[in-house]
C-alpha cells in the first residue's frame, strides 16, 4: 500500500500539495463567481437604465405632441386662427417652438393633423394642379423634416391626403412619401437628397430649386410636374 503522506515532491508531501491547491483554487473560484455576478447585475442595471430611459423619453415626446393638440384647440376656439389673424405670428412662432423639440414619429403625425385641420394645404387641388390662393395658416418652411416618413396607413387603398401643400425650402433628406397624395405640392428650394416617392401622385407638383440628388421615385404619377432637366439626372426613376 502506497503511504501518501510519505510521498514528497521536491520538499512537500502529496497531501501538502493538496493542501495548497484547494486553499489556492477556491479563493480563485469564488473571485470569478462574484466577478460573472457582478457583471451581469451592471449588465441587467444598464438595460433597466436604457428601457427607462427611452419610455422617458417616448413619454416626453408624446406629451409635447398632446399638449401641443390642445393648445392649437385652444387658439383655435379663441379665434386666432381665423384668416383675419393672417399671418397668425402668434400661432407659427408656438408651432416653430414645439416642433423644435419633436422627433420624427411626431413630426409626421403633426403633419397630417395640420392638414387634416386645413392649417396647411388650403388651396383646392382636386384636380391635381393648384386652382387658389390661399395662405398656410400654419408655414413649414425652413423647418427640418429630415428622414421623416409620411406613410397612408391603408396604403394605395387611399393616399394620406397632403395635396397643395407647402414644403417650400424645408430640409427632407431621407424622407420616404408611401401612398400619399402631393398633387400640387410644393418643394421649392427644398433638400430632398435621398428622399424616396413610393406609389404617390406628384401632378403639377413643383421642384424649383428642389435639390433631389439621390432621391427615388418609384410608380408614382409626376404628370406635369416641375422639374428641370439636372435634377432628373440628380435622381432616379
Amino acid at each position: 500500500m502506497v503511504d501518501f503522506n510519505k510521498r514528497s515532491f521536491w520538499s512537500f508531501t502529496f497531501k501538502d500539495i493538496l493542501a495548497i491547491i484547494s486553499s489556492v483554487a477556491i479563493p480563485i473560484a469564488l473571485a470569478i463567481y462574484t466577478s460573472i455576478g457582478s457583471a451581469q447585475q451592471k449588465q441587467q442595471a444598464e438595460k433597466k437604465q436604457q428601457f427607462d430611459f427611452a419610455q422617458s423619453k417616448e413619454l416626453r415626446q408624446q406629451t409635447l405632441y398632446d399638449e401641443f393638440i390642445n393648445n392649437i384647440y385652444k387658439l383655435d376656439k379663441d379665434g386666432y386662427l381665423n384668416d383675419i389673424k393672417n399671418p397668425w405670428a402668434f400661432a407659427n412662432a408656438y408651432y416653430r417652438a414645439a416642433h423644435r423639440q419633436w422627433d420624427t414619429i411626431r413630426k409626421a403625425d403633426v403633419i397630417q393633423f395640420l392638414k387634416e385641420k386645413q392649417l396647411i394645404g388650403r388651396n383646392n387641388c382636386t384636380n391635381g394642379c393648384k386652382t387658389t390662393k390661399l395662405d398656410d395658416i400654419i408655414r413649414l418652411s425652413e423647418l427640418n423634416f429630415d428622414e421623416v416618413h409620411l406613410v397612408s396607413e391603408t396604403g394605395i387603398l387611399n393616399k394620406l391626403n397632403l395635396q397643395c401643400t407647402s414644403f417650400e425650402q424645408v430640409s427632407m433628406s431621407n424622407a420616404e412619401f408611401t401612398s400619399v397624395n402631393l398633387n400640387g405640392v410644393s418643394f421649392d428650394g427644398a433638400r430632398l437628397d435621398k428622399a424616396k416617392f413610393v406609389d404617390s401622385s406628384l401632378l403639377c407638383a413643383s421642384f424649383i430649386g428642389a435639390n433631389l440628388t439621390g432621391a427615388h421615385f418609384s410608380n408614382s404619377n409626376l404628370s406635369g410636374v416641375k422639374m428641370t432637366e439636372d435634377q432628373i439626372k440628380q435622381a432616379y426613376f
